[in-house]
């Protein structure tokens, strides 16, 4: 089954493939050293991705009473200040994205993955083949996914941005190691084709010593109440024998961890979407994962030193 919503094209020009090829070609001052195996499927080394905690993300004992003592509008406030360090290297790195599927699980492709122009509500994304031999005229190649790009994440948290989410502080817990602040968090536009962070609904976690982002978790806004509709009147539709002729309903699922570390900045290492569809039990069925990888950060134009450790 093909991936839904995604689209593969050749771009008319290189645009910034000469900028990435004279970045890939040249040693840069700042860089993540991440070691990768032969098939690309690993996230990093273990100095730049902590090993989770024993059993996952661990709930805190009296998380509870922590929420309550927790200053909401004063978390937010430091929350604001980390997305501006965000925002001030988000078209200043070059990385490499690894994309796996589940429709060519033996087909991983690679790509020299930044971002060029920062629009209203996302960052665009630019990606060229990975050849490991730098040269120039690779031209651009363009996916369309049904989820948002990784880095826009970080846009949630700026203080101009942030009236439009609503926000609830869920608690502690533990994740990969770090002690997290966890806030509920619900976009304000209804949901189209999933590629903003404004149509989503769902948890994120941040470090609460540092105030990085660790983890999101996020299911398209108001997607419990549309499966329950849509379910209903699935089991309603007419039959032939024992089978509806109406289409599964469908939903997804997407999360992306924050694991690769550099100085006091964590940077995402793996987003995974996961579309599903529920059949008549509510049960619901994999129908296609898409997970991305992200390795080899390198920075340039900007001294991520002076911005982090201020």
């Amino acid at each position: 089954m093909r991936f839904a919503g995604r689209k593969d094209r050749a771009a008319s020009g290189p645009r910034p493939a000469f900028l990435i090829a004279g970045l890939l070609s040249i040693p840069l001052s700042i860089s993540l050293a991440v070691a990768q195996n032969g098939s690309g499927s690993g996230a990093g080394s273990g100095a730049d991705r902590p090993a989770a905690a024993p059993g996952g993300a661990e709930r805190r004992a009296g998380s509870a009473e922590n929420a309550a003592t927790v200053d909401l509008d004063d978390l937010l406030k430091h929350l604001g200040e980390r997305a501006r360090a965000y925002e001030a290297i988000a078209l200043k790195f070059v990385c490499i994205e690894t994309l796996h599927s589940s429709e060519s699980p033996n087909d991983d492709r690679r790509f020299d993955y930044m971002y060029v122009e920062a629009q209203e509500q996302r960052y665009l994304p630019y990606r060229q083949r990975h050849t490991g031999k730098p040269a120039r005229g690779i031209a651009e190649t363009s996916l369309t996914f049904n989820f948002p790009d990784s880095y826009s994440w970080t846009l949630m948290f700026l203080q101009r941005r942030q009236q439009l989410f609503h926000f609830r502080y869920a608690g502690e817990e533990w994740f990969s190691l770090r002690l997290a602040h966890v806030l509920e968090f619900s976009g304000p536009l209804p949901f189209t084709h999933g590629q903003t962070i404004y149509e989503w609904s769902g948890k994120v976690w941040i470090d609460a010593e540092n105030y990085n982002f660790l983890k999101v978790e996020a299911e398209p806004g108001n997607q419990q109440d549309r499966l329950q509709s849509d379910l209903k009147a699935y089991r309603q539709a007419p039959r032939i024998l024992i089978f509806p002729m109406a289409r599964r309903p469908r939903g997804s699922k997407y999360n992306i961890t924050f694991l690769n570390e550099f100085q006091k900045l964590s940077l995402p290492d793996q987003a995974e979407y996961r579309l599903f569809s529920v059949d008549l039990d509510g049960e619901e069925s994999l129908e296609d994962q898409t997970t991305l990888r992200y390795t080899g950060y390198q920075f340039f134009g900007v001294n991520v030193k002076d911005i982090l450790l201020k």
